[in-house]
């Protein structure tokens, strides 16, 4: 195999699978630590008016607490594996620059599972800090994310129509949904209006319900 197809073939992992491991083994630490002041079975679900209305055996809640962190795991590593052989992106640049992000989010989840198992001793307002670190991890993640899509599309013909290296914003282009760069599918042209409406139609509903419940949660 020449180097030339060596740079075709996508790497698969990185260190930054590690960290979502590290923090598996670190929440199951902390697991073992609470299970003897735990109820059974244990409330994991709350509406909101911060009552329980959701419980979890205890026995059962490895497979809750690490299933979770898992699953946001694979499904990106499933898209990105996926798009990676099909998108047009011959050394992969913009594949591996999801790695990061693909890192930190499992992290974000394993803290915010790791707050479920104090609700019990401290009150259903200690989740906020673990939704807080699952916003900081995405936050930090998406900041890498755009640093190295910036620069994977440095030296391409139509990289002057990629702000962040991602959002695609061409006047000179009519169109309003273009093929995307990275992955499968299609993206917004940024530089038509319709775009903006259409997104903030996409973002309405999920940011109305995050309003609704962080205005209905019970105050510590």
């Amino acid at each position: 195999m020449d180097s030339g197809e060596a740079l075709m073939r996508p790497r698969l992992f990185s260190w930054w699978d590690f960290l979502p491991l590290v923090a598996a083994m670190a929440l199951l630490a902390f697991l073992q630590g609470m299970l003897p002041s735990l109820p059974d079975p244990v409330p994991t679900h709350f509406d909101a008016a911060g009552r329980a209305n959701g419980w979890t055996p205890r026995a059962h809640l490895p497979w809750l607490l690490l299933g979770t962190p898992f699953f946001a795991w694979a499904l990106l590593w499933v898209a990105g594996t996926v798009g990676a052989r099909l998108e047009k992106d011959p050394l992969k640049a913009r594949f591996h620059a999801f790695f990061p992000l693909r890192g930190l989010m499992p992290v974000g989840f394993c803290a915010l599972m790791a707050t479920l198992l104090a609700v019990p001793s401290r009150g259903l307002g200690v989740v906020r800090w673990g939704v807080g670190a699952l916003l900081a991890c995405l936050v930090l993640g998406v900041a890498i994310l755009v640093r190295q899509m910036k620069g994977a599309m440095a030296g391409q013909p139509d990289a002057v129509h990629y702000r962040w290296g991602m959002v695609y914003h061409n006047p000179g282009d009519p169109r309003l949904w273009v093929e995307k760069r990275f992955g499968l599918g299609w993206t917004l042209n940024y530089a038509r209006p319709a775009a903006w409406w259409l997104t903030g139609l996409f973002l309405l509903l999920p940011l109305g319900v995050g309003v609704f419940v962080l205005l209905n949660m019970p105050r510590p």
